[in-house]
Parts: C-alpha cells; structure tokens; sequence
C-alpha cells in the first residue's frame, strides 16, 4: 500500500455538488464571489442590481447570502476570494439601504 503523496486540497468556497437545488441565499453568496475584482469597484450600482436580482429582490436573502460568506471566513480567514466577496455584498446591501421587512428575519431572543 503506497503512500499519498498529493498536497493537501485547496479549501472550497462552493458547496459541494449535492442532489438538491442551491438555496437562493447560496446562489447570491456564489455570485458575489464570481464578480470580485476589478469590474466589482468600477460600477457598484450595477453589481448591487446584480445581486438584488439573483436574491429575487430580497432583503432577507442578501442578508443570508452575507451570513453565508461571513460564517465561511470564520472557518477560512485565510480566503481573499471570500473575503472580498463578503465586502461586495456589504457594499451591494448598503448601496441599496436593505432592511429586512417585519418578520423577515428573527430577532435574537425571540
């Protein structure tokens, strides 16, 4: 029985590929990450509406979408990709005003 010699893998910033259909809330996350760089700085009105779209124009999914890429630096503080795309999505959601509709999200102690 040999060895493996492979070098460890990289960490994942996509879910694995499962049965299920993504949640909106990963499609948001996985879209912010696909418009980090350059074009994301440049024209943030238009990135914003990209992202409100791709959350069906809600406030409450964005900011699950957020949750996502926060909880995943807290596993991976070493992943830049993520990271800036948790500043793109700050961005997006503090260029629109988003704030979540009554019931929308739980409030903490309820």
């Amino acid at each position: 029985m040999t060895a493996d010699l492979r070098p460890p893998a990289t960490v994942a910033r996509r879910a694995a590929p499962s049965e299920r259909a993504p949640e909106r809330a990963e499609v948001v996350w996985q879209r912010a990450l696909a418009v980090v760089g350059p074009a994301s700085q440049s024209d943030r009105f238009l990135v914003a509406l990209d992202l409100l779209r791709a959350a069906h124009h809600s406030p409450a999914t964005m900011l699950h979408a957020l949750t996502l890429g926060t909880s995943h630096l807290h596993a991976h503080p070493d992943d830049a990709v993520a990271r800036e795309g948790v500043a793109v999505l700050q961005a997006a959601i503090a260029f629109l005003g988003v704030k979540p509709r009554a019931g929308e999200i739980p409030a903490a102690g309820r």
